[in-house]
C-alpha cells in the first residue's frame, strides 16, 4: 500500500466513524471495532507508527494549550478552530452529543476541545 499523508489517513478513519486514541501501553486503540473493514484494518496497520506519532503530538499540543498564560490565542480563535473541525467530523459530533454514550472525539478534535475548554475553564470531562 502506498504511503499516505497522515491527515488523509486520519480523515478517512474519522469519516468511517472510527475514534483513534493511545492505548495505555503506548499502542493504538481504534473504536468501534464494528466499523472496521479489511481495507481500514490494512490502512491502520500500514500507518500505525504515523498514527501513534500524530496522536502523541495532538496530546502534547493539548497539554501545552492547557495553560492559558502560555497560549496567546484568544478564546474566540480557539472556539472558531474547534467548531470548524467539530461540525465536519462525525466522531466529534457524536461525542459532543453525549460522550457517555458515544466514543470520545477524534485525536485532532480532542486536542482542539481541550485547548478551548481549558481557556474557558470548562470541565473537559463533561463537554457540551
Amino acid at each position: 500500500m502506498p504511503a499516505q499523508n497522515i491527515e488523509a489517513v486520519v480523515a478517512k478513519l474519522s469519516h468511517a466513524g472510527l475514534n483513534l486514541s493511545l492505548a495505555p501501553a503506548g499502542g493504538l486503540a481504534v473504536a468501534p471495532s464494528s466499523h472496521l473493514t479489511a481495507d481500514l484494518r490494512d490502512l491502520i496497520r500500514s500507518s500505525k507508527s504515523l498514527l501513534i506519532t500524530w496522536l502523541i503530538a495532538a496530546n502534547d499540543a493539548a497539554k501545552q494549550a492547557a495553560d492559558p498564560l502560555d497560549n496567546p490565542l484568544d478564546w474566540r480563535e480557539l472556539a472558531e478552530a474547534y467548531h470548524a473541525h467539530h461540525f465536519n467530523c462525525p466522531t466529534c459530533i457524536a461525542a459532543g452529543r453525549d460522550s457517555r454514550r458515544y466514543e470520545q472525539r477524534c485525536g485532532a478534535g480532542m486536542a482542539q476541545w481541550r485547548a478551548y475548554a481549558n481557556v474557558l475553564k470548562l470541565d473537559i470531562e463533561s463537554p457540551p
